[in-house]
């Protein structure tokens, strides 16, 4: 039962945020587009969505005083998820600082020797009526155009402008035999697709040309769900528990954030988002269960069932989305609960194992995908890495924005740092926090166990001991440090990926000196070093020149699936070619993951 209205202000945006009386505030952030970091999905152990009360701040929760000093608690901080919304509050939440700094978009994907858009404009010439014989114009438009085609209503109304008594050249949009627009004059009409990305972390889309296939804008943000979960799990239980709305939440939070990218695109190119015709999206199998609106209840716990996995072909409207009336809107196929869409149009779009070449693509992630090709046959594992290597669930960690440290060099007795966009040091990302390890790591600064311990050169930067020990990266104008418990969540992650790549070469028969190639995709993996994936065990010991990070390879499939219809049946009979293999039922996979913690260089 819904509660009382309530109205408070959230800075630094300074907006008026309407509520419903049983909403934390955590909740009626998401919902009003505000999302701030939860990565436990509104449980309160993670601690990190706190807000700081400008007014009276009210009792802290019980959880809340565990997780917040008694310092801070005094300053007015509370955890947003577990504090319900009060009227005429004033809460500072905090900033995503920016959108974020990664290749979201990918290279521009291979351009098909013909496009194949499945749309395609054309002209005609009407003849006027024949006043002994009349006929209704679109039996006319059937006649000129010398084939049988039916107008969608759209096109009827765009018939009105005809004028039925001299000749008329009429310009339109067609799938098939189906005419979708129709209007009088010779102007081309302009047909744009779109290719769609839903990432549990970030959402990208292109915006494509469908008649030359050219790239004409991208655009990335923040997946707003993220307000009410970091990973898959933390959401699909927070529609276990919301039921319907919650579903309807996530829905709405994704498909108006799509909604935003698109129209974003458009600007960018003065078009219009009623000038998309065609919109192709992948992910992982939950985020498109919630972009379709249907339940993911059932992924999160075996038998880890979806309700769908096959590809699914909709209007756009239906699913929310802001596009042509006529639109079609394409999900692509997922492998399995845990090997989505994303993954199939990674592996199609770098040509996986083609021409039986045995070859890795580990898409890195809070959850880590992982597919071998070998003697023709793919096999694919979903390893659970964390939030780590996003820059969550790490103490000074944040997004790959502005002023995050993407690089960490030791040289002699020199710490250089390379932040984002160059600006002022603020906290560590997902490659910083790599980089930082690997260095600590050779200059012993971190042991084999992962244990940091004081070397004679460094030792004036480690600070504090029990679970504030930490190595100091930089003091101005904020604190930021590599802690203890960061590398313990950086062990945790890799091990998870080592330990789900070891277990696919062990299930194939193959060595890693055999694999030809390892392609490293997501947004992680598009400014990873090869030496850092190397020297942290990350990936097995291959020369460094067999390593590739290749981007978003999931959005460069998504484009080539948009731009090429032919590709619709080989990337569905790919999906279908992906056997999985659930690491929690392979007993050996257990024992690999505690080898794989240590830092016993690659073996």
């Amino acid at each position: 039962m819904p509660g009382e209205p309530v109205r408070f202000t959230a800075l630094p945006s300074g907006r008026t945020i309407s509520a419903d009386s049983h909403q934390t505030f955590a909740e009626a952030l998401a919902s009003s587009g505000q999302a701030i970091p939860a990565d436990c999905g509104g449980m309160g152990t993670c601690g990190q969505c706190r807000i700081r009360f400008l007014s009276k701040p009210p009792d802290p929760s019980h959880v809340g005083r565990r997780q917040i000093a008694p310092t801070d608690l005094a300053a007015g901080w509370r955890l947003a998820c577990q504090q319900p919304v009060v009227a005429g509050a004033t809460v500072e939440a905090p900033s995503s600082g920016g959108r974020p700094q990664t290749e979201a978009t990918g290279r521009q994907p291979s351009m098909p020797q013909r496009l194949r858009p499945g749309v395609e404009a054309f002209r005609v010439m009407l003849r006027p009526t024949d006043t002994w014989n009349p006929t209704s114009i679109d039996r006319a438009l059937c006649r000129d155009m010398e084939e049988s085609v039916t107008c969608s209503l759209r096109a009827l109304r765009g018939l009105c402008d005809h004028h039925r008594k001299k000749e008329t050249e009429l310009s339109g949009v067609r799938r098939g035999s189906r005419i979708l627009e129709l209007r009088a004059g010779s102007e081309a009409r302009r047909m744009l697709g779109l290719a769609i990305d839903v990432g549990t972390t970030t959402l990208a889309v292109q915006l494509h040309d469908l008649a030359s296939g050219e790239l004409l804008a991208s655009e990335a943000d923040y997946n707003p769900q993220r307000g009410l979960g970091a990973d898959v799990i933390s959401r699909i239980g927070y529609v276990r528990r919301q039921g319907a709305g919650g579903l309807d939440e996530l829905h709405g939070l994704v498909s108006e954030a799509l909604n935003a990218l698109a129209r974003a695109a458009c600007n960018r190119c003065g078009a219009e988002t009623t000038d998309i015709y065609k919109i192709v999206a992948v992910g992982n199998p939950a985020m498109l269960h919630l972009l379709a609106g249907v339940s993911p209840v059932g992924i999160d716990q075996s038998p880890f069932e979806a309700v769908f996995l096959n590809s699914v072909t909709s209007n756009p409207e239906v699913l929310g989305l802001h596009a042509h009336p006529e639109a079609r809107l394409e999900l692509l196929p997922s492998a399995s609960s845990y090997i989505g869409a994303d993954v199939v149009a990674g592996a199609m779009a770098i040509s996986l194992g083609n021409g039986r070449r045995t070859e890795l693509l580990v898409d890195i992630g809070t959850n880590g995908e992982i597919v071998l090709a070998s003697g023709g046959s793919l096999i694919a594992c979903s390893a659970a890495a964390g939030p780590a290597f996003e820059g969550a669930a790490i103490r000074d960690g944040m997004s790959a924005t502005a002023g995050a440290i993407e690089d960490v060099t030791l040289a002699q007795d020199a710490l250089l740092l390379s932040t984002i966009d160059a600006a002022p040091a603020r906290g560590l990302c997902g490659t910083g926090l790599i980089g930082a390890v690997h260095q600590l790591l050779r200059a012993e600064l971190i042991d084999a166990s992962g244990r940091l311990r004081s070397v004679p050169a460094w030792g004036h930067r480690l600070r504090g001991e029990g679970k504030d020990l930490r190595f100091v990266l930089a003091e101005d104008p904020v604190s930021v440090s590599l802690y203890q418990e960061d590398i313990r969540a950086f062990q945790l992650g890799k091990a998870a990926i080592r330990a789900g790549i070891d277990t696919l070469l062990r299930s194939a028969g193959v060595s890693a000196s055999e694999l030809d190639s390892v392609y490293v995709a997501g947004a992680f993996g598009t400014h990873l070093k090869a030496e850092y994936a190397l020297g942290t065990g990350l990936l097995p010991a291959i020369p460094s020149q067999r390593i590739r990070a290749v981007g978003n390879t999931a959005g460069q499939g998504a484009a080539m699936v948009l731009l090429d219809e032919d590709l619709r049946a080989p990337v569905d009979a790919l999906a279908r070619q992906i056997a999985n293999v659930e690491l929690a039922a392979v007993p050996e996979f257990a024992e690999r993951y505690l080898q794989q913690m240590a830092f016993s260089r690659n073996s």
